[in-house]
């Protein structure tokens, strides 16, 4: 290489060092003495309260100028309030981020999205605290004891608010299979309808990651006065293997009937997923980002992750961000399959 061409490179590599530097010390002024404030959208102690009180107490030290972090609680409409809070109230400047339902990123995509308060693709995605595939629990003393009875006994499940898992998951096997699902809504959240099945007034639920309830019912599933009915996610993971799980897939009668559960289901790859407010400049985003990546590989986050019965699975916000940017180029025939499979007027106990 000629001697002056790699001159212009050392310049230009040298140059390029100092402006990053010069990023990087421009976050840690902006971050230095203030406060960050996480939004869970579930009420205290539900699976996204401990999510994101776990992530508050570690982010912090890794965020430039080592800003002050605050969690509190936003619950309602299955996560889209706090997500609406998000997109249209909070400031945007980096100082805001929530850690909310999936089905609130997915839910305008299978309903109107033009009447939707936030558009999920102009949402800046920090990254993901975990992703599993969903579970049916039941009752030890309920009347179904399989999931193919469910085809012809009716089980009652309780749920939240519409667009969330533990409401959907009814839904779309009741439209699309002819499962008998029968729906109590109104509760607040997953704390709540599990402590329901423990009294007795439902008999189950849908609609819950293996490490939630762990956090939440390992000692009745210990003891077998819960079980797990199913997987709602098609794909055979470690726990479908070693636990003998059938899953929600294999009651699918055609081909399309998969391809609108996939698409359904896809969610649960990205299951405590984080997100801050459109317009966040792009350095301050680099620096959460990175932040959220480096607290999930600290050592100390991941022992209480222990301690607290839960599962910490990375998934990094650009490759977030692209995953919800391909869900909604999801062809409109199939986008219409869905929506008519999460009509819950077929499984709402009268």
């Amino acid at each position: 290489m000629h001697a002056r061409a790699r001159t212009t490179l050392a310049v230009i590599a040298m140059l390029s060092a100092t402006h990053a530097a010069c990023a990087q010390d421009a976050v840690a002024d902006f971050y230095r003495g203030k406060q960050i404030n996480i939004y869970a959208g579930s009420s205290a102690g539900g699976g996204y309260d401990t999510y994101a009180r776990l992530l508050g107490r570690h982010i912090g030290r890794y965020i430039p100028g080592s800003p002050t972090v605050v969690v509190s609680n936003m619950p309602g409409a299955a996560g889209k309030t706090v997500t609406s809070f998000i997109a249209n109230v909070a400031p945007r400047d980096g100082t805001a981020m929530t850690g909310t339902y999936p089905q609130a990123i997915t839910d305008p995509l299978f309903t109107d999205r033009k009447k939707s308060p936030f558009d999920p693709e102009k949402l800046l995605y920090v990254g993901s605290m975990e992703g599993e595939s969903y579970l049916c629990f039941v009752r030890a003393d309920a009347p179904v004891k399989s999931m193919q009875e469910l085809l012809t006994k009716a089980l009652i499940v309780g749920g939240s608010a519409p667009g969330a898992s533990m409401v959907q998951s009814p839904a779309l096997l009741n439209n699309l299979i002819g499962t008998k699902f029968q729906l109590v809504m109104g509760y607040k959240g997953s704390r709540e309808v599990t402590l329901a099945a423990l009294r007795g007034e439902i008999q189950g639920w849908c609609g819950m990651g293996w490490s939630a309830s762990q956090a939440v019912i390992r000692g009745e599933l210990e003891r077998g006065e819960l079980k797990i009915l199913f997987q709602e996610n098609g794909d055979e993971s470690e726990l479908t293997r070693k636990l003998n799980i059938p899953r929600a897939t294999e009651l699918a009668r055609s081909d399309d009937d998969k391809r609108v559960m996939n698409l359904i289901y896809s969610q649960q790859r990205f299951g405590r997923p984080y997100i801050t407010t459109p317009g966040v400049p792009p350095a301050r985003l680099a620096a959460l980002r990175k932040a959220f990546d480096e607290a999930l590989a600290d050592p100390q986050l991941n022992e209480d992750a222990k301690k607290l019965n839960i599962r910490v699975s990375l998934m990094r916000g650009e490759d977030l961000q692209k995953v919800v940017t391909e869900l909604y180029q999801t062809p409109e025939a199939l986008v219409e399959k869905a929506k008519q499979a999460l009509d819950i007027t077929n499984v709402v106990r009268k």
